[in-house]
């Protein structure tokens, strides 16, 4: 197995889909520069899989907390100061 770290851009809506190579481990979810990555330890030569992916805004409904797996948390600056918090998630039952 060649295991490599790969970056998926994210958009910034309430839930995608995201065609990983099979078993990817999702590691982390930050803004690099003004977008929103996913990092993932993947192998590339496993067949694609859909992986459903969901970002809330700080004070945000969270619904089916129970199928949620947490990524992580990163702060988008905005113009004028100040920033939005966004939290990822995978949901686990697709």
């Amino acid at each position: 197995m060649n295991t490599v770290i790969h970056k998926y851009p994210l958009a910034i809506v309430t839930e995608q889909l995201l065609f990983l190579p099979a078993d990817a481990e999702l590691l982390s979810a930050q803004m690099q520069g003004d977008a929103l990555s996913l990092w993932a330890l993947v192998d590339p030569s496993q067949p694609p899989e859909a992986r459903k992916i969901r970002v809330y805004g700080t004070g945000h409904l969270v619904e089916d907390t129970d199928d949620l797996h947490y990524i992580g948390t990163t702060q988008m600056q905005i113009s004028g100061g100040g920033a939005l918090v966004w939290h990822v998630f995978e949901v686990m039952a697709i």
